[in-house]
């Protein structure tokens, strides 16, 4: 699986190449040049290949797996429902349904409390189920729909990156203008492996048996409740996170530059700054609800206001031409990190075999009350190991500093 993965990110770059060739003329209004399709021809012949490697290896992974991966069909006809999936779990752990569905225990996984009957670390969520739990959309989250996502597994996931030094922005590339019949120089680039290895994030709740016998309504406190609570704690350690049993979030990374602040609060050369340092094509701004007014109170330097609100109409979602977003999980105001301007395809996150359900009867057993807990395993970082080391360093991760 893992060498599915690069070459899907070979894949992508190929694709990548050649619509910047197709764009070019495009812009240009003229046709290829014989260099220009000679090159496009040869990345679509790379394209090809590589979606005929993949074929293969998926055919041989699949074929490979037959024996212990689940029927989606067959779980489509034995569960009706994710709520009907929950009670089975909690209700009948030993149910054969769930054979080859459990998952192994992690220390603390739910504290003090005390699994239950049948497998101790809970049961994987049937593939129909899962997709849509697992499944992010922009409004519900910043960083991971517009990130690299790679799925798999649970085991470790390395891939390469450029490791920069001084003012080498492209990792020891020796770049000559070679004449006719002469020697190519060797090139001496340096990569750095980034490791990514998923952390158990998990959530729980308690509910009475009541509702427990309630299929409708325990769907819905998994799909609203527990699924909402994954997805703010990854988003909140894609953002801050220290790297130790979860993800290393963008804010004082190592490839991030800090833009040092004016004053206190935010002005708008603090903006220019950023904006000059930064380096991305999807550039997008993420900032604290606490910067909103300064925001809307801001002037450029020739006094007009940066943005324009009035009681009827709503406040712009855009800063400087870029995308603007406010996240409940930014440092305060005044504080390193209350505002960024990132490009989140530079951003790794690697996910692992799922969502599971575990459910314990016995941490408040005499008040009728079962913890249902829904985990997966995530890991996400920074894909530089630096800024690009250009005369004037500049990133796809600009950060405000601490006043």
């Amino acid at each position: 699986m893992e060498h599915i993965l690069k070459m899907e990110v070979r894949r992508e770059d190929a694709i990548k190449e050649a619509s910047e060739i197709r764009e070019t003329i495009k812009k240009e209004d003229r046709a290829m040049t014989d260099e220009e399709r000679d090159k496009f021809n040869r990345l679509m012949e790379k394209v090809d290949n590589i979606d005929e490697e993949i074929r293969q290896e998926k055919q041989i992974a699949e074929r490979a797996s037959q024996k212990r991966k689940p029927d989606p069909e067959k779980d489509r006809a034995e569960w009706n429902s994710l709520g009907e999936f929950v009670r089975t779990v909690t209700h009948n752990p030993g149910d054969r349904r769930l054979r080859g569905r459990d998952v192994e225990v992690r220390e603390g996984a739910l504290g003090d409390q005390t699994m239950g009957e049948g497998s101790e670390g809970g049961y994987l969520v049937p593939d129909q189920f899962s997709d849509e739990l697992l499944t992010v959309s922009p409004d519900e989250a910043i960083i991971r729909p517009r990130a690299r996502v790679f799925g798999g597994n649970d085991a470790d996931f390395k891939i390469p990156a450029i490791k920069y030094s001084g003012n080498d922005m492209y990792g020891g590339a020796q770049v000559d203008w070679i004449g006719e019949g002469e020697e190519k120089p060797d090139t001496d680039i340096e990569f750095k492996q980034i490791t990514l290895q998923p952390h158990e994030v998990a959530a729980h709740v308690e509910v009475t048996d009541k509702i427990l016998r309630n299929a409708p309504v325990i769907e819905q406190v998994v799909r609203n409740q527990l699924r909402g609570a994954l997805i703010d704690a990854e988003e909140k350690a894609f953002l801050t996170g220290n790297g130790s049993g979860k993800p290393t979030g963008i804010i004082d990374h190592a490839s991030a530059i800090t833009v040092s602040r004016e004053g206190a609060g935010l002005d708008y050369s603090d903006l220019t700054a950023m904006y000059s340092k930064f380096r991305g094509s999807r550039g997008i701004w993420i900032a604290n609800r606490e910067l909103l007014p300064e925001l809307m109170e801001m002037e450029t330097t020739d006094g007009y206001p940066l943005w324009h609100p009035n009681a009827r109409d709503t406040v712009g979602s855009q800063l400087l031409g870029l995308p603007l977003y406010f996240s409940d999980h930014s440092p305060a105001m005044n504080s390193l990190g209350d505002l960024l301007l990132v490009d989140l395809n530079y951003y790794l996150i690697r996910d692992g075999v799922g969502i599971a359900i575990a459910a314990s009867p016995h941490y408040r057993f005499i008040n009728n009350v079962t913890v249902i807990k829904a985990f997966k395993t995530v890991d996400g970082t920074p894909w530089l190991t630096g800024p690009l080391p250009t005369s004037y360093s500049t990133s796809p991760f600009v950060e405000l500093g601490a006043q």
